[in-house]
């Protein structure tokens, strides 16, 4: 039986609770069905864990494959999945709504985004991928919204004071910020708002997208994720960010100062998520430092 990291466990509890514990507790009795089901061989946990449980196994049926199964809040991913084309996202060979668990293909040779050294072809790579995974919506969508989520993590910022008493001030730039965006009335997709890139897989053919969360929300928001994983190779200089920007805008689309400000608040929320969940400071002083930076180019601080 495979053993599920300590860390892991802890992470999902802090963030589900019992209903966490209750789903880890049942997970490998999903974990042996379907092993038996589709004589799966060599099924091995892939590492570290995010907060699904990851696994590659070779099937008789299928070959090399990806078993996902899902944590209590993921349910979306699989309706998600199913709708994006096979040459922009792994093909899905199996899924159990019930269970929460797909086996998908497994990408070759899978190495990520990050592979590619130059910033520039990065960002080619997202945007063509992006605007290719855009779904648009209709009424008888059930997912979140990005300003459900907002407006929950806002809610939340302001009955926790004490946590958040000295970046108040920069979460209410935020709010005001996204309000504005919301005035702009812009079309709405479902997004796969987790777009970084380690979720930028290479195939043997083009560049697939993994893990999407799937949620409702205007398409410049599909940039912040990416580009707060790209902000790593900026050493937060204002002139790398300026630049780093420019080359979004240039290839999105989009307007560069809305990219700015949307980078601004989708990083605001992130603080309080990570606050939220009980990450550790040095990430959150991180993030903070991010926020203060782009307030500067903003001209907000």
């Amino acid at each position: 039986m495979l053993k599920l990291p300590e860390k892991f466990k802890n992470d999902v509890i802090n963030r589900y609770g019992k209903q966490g514990q209750i789903w880890l507790n049942h997970s490998h009795k999903i974990i042996e069905k379907y092993t038996q089901k589709f004589e799966l061989e060599n099924v091995q946990l892939v590492e570290p864990l995010g907060v699904n449980i990851v696994m590659f196994a070779t099937s008789s049926k299928w070959g090399e494959v990806v078993i996902k199964i899902g944590s209590p809040s993921s349910k979306q991913e699989i309706k998600i999945i199913q709708q994006y084309s096979e040459y922009y996202a792994p093909k899905c060979h199996y899924s159990n709504l019930e269970d929460n668990i797909m086996i998908l293909e497994k990408i070759c040779p899978g190495y990520s985004l990050d592979n590619l050294e130059n910033s520039e072809e990065r960002i080619k790579v997202f945007c063509n991928l992006s605007n290719h995974l855009l779904i648009p919506i209709n009424n008888t969508e059930t997912l979140l919204t990005f300003d459900q989520i907002f407006i929950k993590d806002f809610e939340f910022a302001k009955e926790n004071y004490p946590l958040f008493k000295d970046i108040l001030w920069m979460i209410n730039i935020a709010k005001n910020l996204y309000d504005k965006m919301k005035k702009m009335n812009l079309p709405k997709y479902i997004l796969h708002d987790d777009l970084h890139h380690k979720n930028i897989l290479k195939s043997e053919h083009d560049w697939k997208a993994i893990d999407p969360h799937g949620i409702i929300g205007e398409k410049i928001i599909e940039t912040a994720q990416f580009l707060r994983a790209e902000l790593k190779h900026t050493n937060l200089e204002k002139n790398k960010i300026d630049k780093l920007i420019s080359l979004m805008s240039k290839y999105y689309k989009e307007d560069k100062k809305l990219i700015l400000e949307t980078l601004y608040f989708y990083t605001i929320r992130k603080i309080i998520w990570q606050t939220r969940i009980k990450a550790d400071s040095k990430t959150i002083s991180y993030l903070i430092t991010v926020c203060k930076n782009l307030l500067e180019m903003l001209d907000l601080k």
